[in-house]
């Protein structure tokens, strides 16, 4: 599953090293023109210590710049290992708590930056839940429908979404579906050859060390049980990575 051992540097430098030509596509140029020199982690808090708790819990907060821009751009994602069939509803009081937190900090701000909720799915049956709020709710005449949440959010199905033939093999997001869709070691031997020399022409040690916990730690004891049963935890692969 993606969730808590999917660390933040996976889910999100990873995307940034191969970010899926449907994705792309599905926000339109402004990603194109983000900056990822820029990019940086920031705390999911707002609302309420309870608040925080019942809906940031799982949600990792990045943003960056847009390339020339004075402004930032903030990603919402959230690891999910099971399917939320209320996921849009849930992210919109997410985006809420955080929209709320920076009118608190920028008091007498006239605009606000844009916030995109993104789901990283590791879970083995297809996403069903509604990507668009509206869904949500019974149907309504059109002079109410206006006045209903409609938070809609991008997602990555690593087991089941479809792999874009142009994504290439270079991609670092693809390569993660393809660990997640493999069920053998002769399919998981040359995915680790394949990542380890992504990585070193990379040449950035935060992306390695992150892909070594998410292997090491979540990945391969969860694929091959019988080979991870010791009590103590799952080393880091680095000697496979370097």
């Amino acid at each position: 599953m993606l969730r808590g051992a999917l660390a933040p540097w996976i889910s999100v430098r990873t995307i940034w090293f191969g970010l899926p030509p449907e994705v792309l596509g599905a926000v339109r140029k402004g990603v194109l023109a983000l900056d990822p020199g820029t990019l940086e982690r920031r705390d999911a808090g707002g609302g309420s210590a309870s608040e925080r708790q019942d809906r940031m819990d799982g949600v990792l907060l990045w943003r960056l710049r847009w390339q020339g821009g004075s402004d930032w751009v903030y990603l919402l994602l959230k690891a999910q290992g099971e399917e939320d069939s209320h996921m849009a509803l849930h992210l919109e009081l997410c985006r809420g708590l955080l929209y709320r937190a920076l009118l608190r900090r920028r008091q007498g701000a006239a605009r606000l930056p844009p916030v995109l909720p993104v789901v990283l799915y590791g879970g083995e049956t297809p996403w069903t839940a509604p990507r668009d709020a509206r869904e949500l709710f019974f149907p309504l005449l059109p002079a109410l429908q206006r006045h209903v949440p409609r938070t809609q959010y991008l997602l990555l199905d690593a087991a089941n979404g479809s792999l874009p033939t142009s994504s290439g093999p270079d991609n670092l997001v693809a390569l993660l579906c393809e660990f997640e869709r493999s069920r053998t070691p002769e399919a998981v031997d040359p995915l680790l050859e394949r990542l380890a020399a992504l990585l070193a022409r990379a040449g950035d040690e935060p992306l390695r060390r992150a892909w070594s916990r998410f292997l090491g730690r979540s990945f391969l004891p969860r694929r091959f049980p019988r080979l991870f049963a010791a009590p103590e935890p799952a080393p880091e692969l680095g000697s496979v990575l370097a």
